[in-house]
């Protein structure tokens, strides 16, 4: 259905969060920047509260923190409930943290045996989201000297063992490396 005029936002609290409604709804509309349905039902999805705009499903602390600060939150910025607890999405409960800050609130003082230290990195690795680059060492004076005689990215990237664009990326990286390659000397 395509609303084409904003009504009042009525919401079906499921999950018995805690929430301001008033300030739920501005969020909805600041975020969908057109007009919604005027029915929303906040729901659990997976362990914290969530509102669907349009077909897609966002947190309530998260949305209500961008509406907030006026601006999309990067995937590093996690929403933290001062509280603990994850229904209480009202404004003096959150607050924003980068993502090593966030786990060390939460960790600090805990002792954590072998087992659970296992269990954790596995987890880690299996995480779908912030994705670190595989570092690659590459010696500069033998890309140097690679460039100079002609060779590809791609036979660059064969010898180092990496992607063409992990090439292409350190010879951004390092723009003194341009300064040798043989150009026309005019």
């Amino acid at each position: 259905m395509i609303v084409k005029n904003q009504r009042p936002i009525k919401f079906n609290n499921t999950c018995d969060c805690i929430v301001d409604e008033t300030e739920l709804a501005k969020a909805i509309i600041w975020y969908s920047e057109s007009p919604v349905s005027r029915n929303k039902k906040i729901f659990m999805s997976g362990k914290y509260p969530a509102v669907a705009i349009y077909k897609e499903k966002i947190h309530v602390h998260r949305l209500l923190m961008m509406y907030w600060k006026q601006r999309r939150l990067e995937s590093y910025e996690y929403v933290h409930h001062k509280d603990e607890n994850k229904k209480n999405s009202l404004r003096g409960n959150l607050e924003v943290m980068g993502v090593s800050e966030h786990q060390s609130h939460h960790t600090k003082g805990r002792r954590f045996s072998d087992n659970h230290r296992r269990l954790l990195s596995e987890a880690n690795r299996r995480r779908v989201g912030i994705v670190l680059k595989k570092r690659v060492n590459i010696d500069l004076n033998q890309l140097r000297e690679m460039m100079v005689s002609g060779e590809s990215y791609k036979s660059m990237a064969r010898y180092f063992k990496c992607d063409p664009s992990t090439i292409k990326s350190r010879i951004y990286e390092n723009p003194s490396l341009l300064g040798d390659t043989g150009g026309d000397e005019g």
